[in-house]
């Protein structure tokens, strides 16, 4: 194809007639229009290509012909704008509207498109939020909870055993042979082996009884309650998982949660309007050319 071939073609697409246009800046005028008609629908295709990418789980191959269509509809608003009379100010206020509105949604798709990584972290949050309050998810934390005071409740039995076994070790041996360093509360004060020691005696041997009873119940029971609380650790992080799944993650969730984000953040908002008035700028760019 030469190079008046491709210069006609272009000057199609910015709404002009390569004969009736007979100076040379007119042409090379709406060659830069046409240039920019391709760049806004190429630039609209390929943002709703990512932005849907993000928000749906469909193959590419599937996105790829239908954000096509998206770009194509931008492209031929575009060359209509471009190639409407530019005679009359409401005809050209209405075609500069209707530019700057497809510019707005453009510039959104990409806004969605550029904040895809906190939009995905507002997202993840509010999966996990309301995975938290769902029955299946409530049901396993709960039963998690269960094994887990079971296993914790064996701990506290040979701890507490072990104390009170401590304990009656240090009054048997201040009954025995009474010192300033022994807790006068708990001894008679009467050294040698009375009736006192051998009362403390006993109870130290039952308290030792009852630490070997604990112990003994811990080592038995504490494999199984361990097993089971690793069974559900792993049912409710599936719980979760599949609640998660549920939660919508579509392009009218994300871009509420880009909104969140903009709005809690001075510096994105900014960057959200420098994007969208950059692609209004590029649907009004080519009337811009021809006025």
């Amino acid at each position: 194809m030469s190079a008046n071939r491709i210069a006609e073609t272009l000057s199609w697409l910015g709404g002009g007639e390569w004969r009736e246009l007979g100076e040379r800046h007119e042409r090379s005028t709406h060659v830069i229009a046409d240039v920019v008609v391709l760049l806004g629908a190429a630039l609209a295709w390929l943002v709703a290509t990512l932005a849907m990418t993000g928000a749906t789980h469909v193959s590419i191959v599937v996105i790829v012909p239908l954000t096509l269509v998206f770009g194509l509809l931008v492209g031929a608003v575009s060359r209509g704008i471009a190639s409407g009379p530019t005679r009359g100010w409401s005809g050209i206020v209405g075609r500069a509207g209707v530019a700057i509105a497809v510019g707005v949604v453009v510039g959104e798709l990409a806004a969605v498109v550029l904040f895809s990584g906190p939009i995905d972290r507002i997202l993840d949050e509010r999966a996990a939020r309301s995975a938290a309050v769902t029955p299946a998810v409530a049901q396993a934390s709960a039963e998690l909870d269960r094994a887990r005071q079971a296993r914790t409740e064996l701990d506290t039995a040979v701890n507490d055993a072990n104390r009170q076994r401590d304990e009656a070790l240090v009054v048997a041996r201040c009954e025995f042979n009474p010192s300033p360093a022994c807790p006068q509360t708990h001894i008679t004060g009467v050294p040698g082996t009375g009736p006192e020691t051998r009362t403390a005696t006993d109870f130290l041997a039952d308290t030792q009884r009852q630490l070997d009873n604990a112990v003994a119940n811990r080592d038995s029971t504490a494999p199984a309650l361990d097993s089971e609380i690793a069974g559900h650790e792993q049912a409710l992080e599936q719980a979760r998982t599949t609640a998660m799944k549920d939660v919508d993650h579509g392009l009218g969730a994300r871009w509420m949660a880009m909104n969140d984000h903009t709005l809690a953040s001075p510096g994105a908002m900014l960057l959200r309007l420098v994007t969208i008035a950059f692609f209004a700028l590029l649907l009004l760019l080519p009337p811009i050319l021809k006025l």
